[in-house]
């Protein structure tokens, strides 16, 4: 994807496009970075279906971001758009 776009058009791209969003596929961005990214989603309503869990026991336990099945809102299908008209 381009490089130029942030990092939650990159995320709401990917659902549009009936994929799971995974960490392994955005280049150069940490797992902070991720599951920021994927708060920011949920908090401003943009995709459904996205949840976070704690995965582990004590001082191991690992914040594990679940997007199996997410799917974009109308806020998120408007937000791909403003994005998109910014491009030209």
């Amino acid at each position: 994807m381009d490089g130029s776009k942030s990092l939650i058009y990159q995320i709401l791209k990917t659902i549009e496009e009936g994929k799971e969003p995974v960490l392994e596929n955005l280049e150069g961005i940490t797992i902070g970075g991720y599951h920021s990214a994927l708060e920011q989603i949920v908090e401003n309503k943009l995709a459904n279906n996205i949840s976070f869990s704690l995965s582990g026991k004590g001082k191991k336990a690992v914040r594990v971001a679940n997007t199996s099945g997410s799917k974009l809102t109308a806020q998120g299908v408007n937000y791909i758009h403003v994005q998109d008209s910014r491009s030209f």
